[in-house]
């Protein structure tokens, strides 16, 4: 039995290779059957159309390191995992890496992953951590009692605990170890990232050269442009072997620096993130997060520290992915396009997922997301299944994910 036809007409179809006027998607069951100018491809009668109108059709976006929202944290289980993921449809994500520091959480990820979660579909599992650097700033005491030294014995152990659903994992170049694990994801499939890192620039592209491929939240916890003594952040602006997570909220990399690591690496070459934590889509206010105090004021997360020295240290975004675009395009230039790119296409080929996820193309998962100019979310498609729709009077109720109240009715 053929699947049911659905066909979406939009003004602006955006795939993102191509820019698409006056256009239609077909999607045949859970895949896009055809994408083209609506005069050049035949909708069947018994299509049940969905008419976009003014909004711009993209590709839904991937999120590769996301922690929690709504109080929930990824690590904590396949309940967790599902809340956020009914959570991240409301911000245009049909796809998304729960991300974690430790072991523990390995297991409920893999269990989500099979059961489903009703909204963004989890796409594998990414480690932030335990091969990290110290970072010995404020705020991150906690995250710290769990680090470990690298050990190809370690990382064959979460690898094989992720049951061949472990993406990405952070690790620091620096680290004794480090050189023989990132070899061994090479080896495993694993794509490796320089995370909380203070490595120097030789020692970076010495990672490079055994398998080192990608660099977790650029700028973010790692050693900085210098002019006599290149780290992390030289390294990742000149190397074109690697690609780059950038957290484009405004706050934890300024306008100016995400222009500059656009011209450097270009769309193709960098992955727009989220990087949230479980205060996402909550009210501001102080709340409890990892055992800590924690304030969120203006899409921002701090730490409440023991000596007033030690408050507003910086602990997580809280910033929806269609914020981080809406940032791009309107303060820092990037085209419309190349924005959806980094959300989309990019994200998927850094974790070999673009063979049917990441565009809008015949063949491909139909995960789409209808926009507006200003990346206001109205609908999200994932494998055909409408999963989010937001009417004007939901907007009303803050109900979708808009860039003037980011809190959840």
């Amino acid at each position: 039995m053929s699947p049911d036809i659905v066909a979406i007409k939009a003004q602006r179809i955006i795939t993102p290779l191509q820019d698409l006027r006056a256009s239609v998607v077909l999607v045949a069951g859970s895949k896009i059957q055809a994408v083209a100018r609506a005069e050049n491809i035949g909708v069947p009668e018994s299509a049940r159309v969905v008419d976009a109108g003014g909004l711009i059709v993209a590709p839904g976006f991937i999120d590769l390191h996301h922690l929690g929202a709504l109080g929930a944290y990824a690590a904590e289980g396949p309940e967790a995992v599902r809340t956020i993921a009914q959570y991240l449809v409301r911000t245009g994500a049909t796809g998304w890496l729960p991300t974690i520091g430790t072991a523990e959480g390995i297991k409920g990820v893999v269990e989500a992953m099979g059961q489903g979660t009703g909204g963004s579909e989890v796409l594998g599992l990414h480690m932030e951590g335990p091969f990290l650097a110290p970072k010995r700033i404020r705020g991150h005491e906690v995250v710290d009692q769990h680090l470990r030294l690298p050990s190809v014995d370690g990382f064959r152990e979460f690898a094989e605990a992720a049951a061949g659903q472990l993406k990405i994992m952070g690790i620091a170049p620096e680290l004794d170890g480090a050189l023989d694990v990132i070899s061994e994801m090479r080896r495993l499939g694993v794509v490796s990232a320089a995370a909380h890192t203070k490595a120097t620039y030789e020692r970076f592209m010495r990672a490079v050269e055994v398998g080192l491929r990608h660099v977790t939240h650029t700028f973010n916890v790692m050693s900085g442009l210098h002019h006599r003594a290149p780290g992390v952040v030289d390294a990742v602006l000149t190397c074109d072997q690697v690609t780059a997570e950038l957290i484009a909220d405004g706050f934890h990399v300024s306008p100016v620096a995400m222009d500059v690591l656009v011209r450097c690496k270009g769309p193709s070459q960098i992955a727009v993130i989220t990087d949230n934590v479980p205060l996402a889509g909550l009210p501001d206010g102080t709340y409890e997060m990892f055992g800590r105090k924690a304030v969120k004021e203006d899409g921002v997360s701090r730490m409440v520290g023991t000596t007033p020295d030690q408050d507003h240290t910086m602990a997580g975004s809280e910033w929806p992915m269609n914020a981080n675009l809406q940032n791009l395009v309107h303060r820092v230039g990037v085209p419309f396009a190349q924005a959806i790119r980094m959300a989309t296409l990019t994200p998927a080929t850094i974790v070999d997922v673009d063979r049917h996820k990441g565009s809008i193309e015949p063949g491909k998962d139909a995960d789409l997301v209808a926009i507006d100019e200003q990346f206001n979310v109205h609908w999200t498609m994932v494998k055909g299944e409408m999963r989010f729709e937001a009417d004007a009077a939901s907007f009303e109720r803050g109900a979708s994910i808009r860039m003037t109240d980011q809190a959840l009715a």
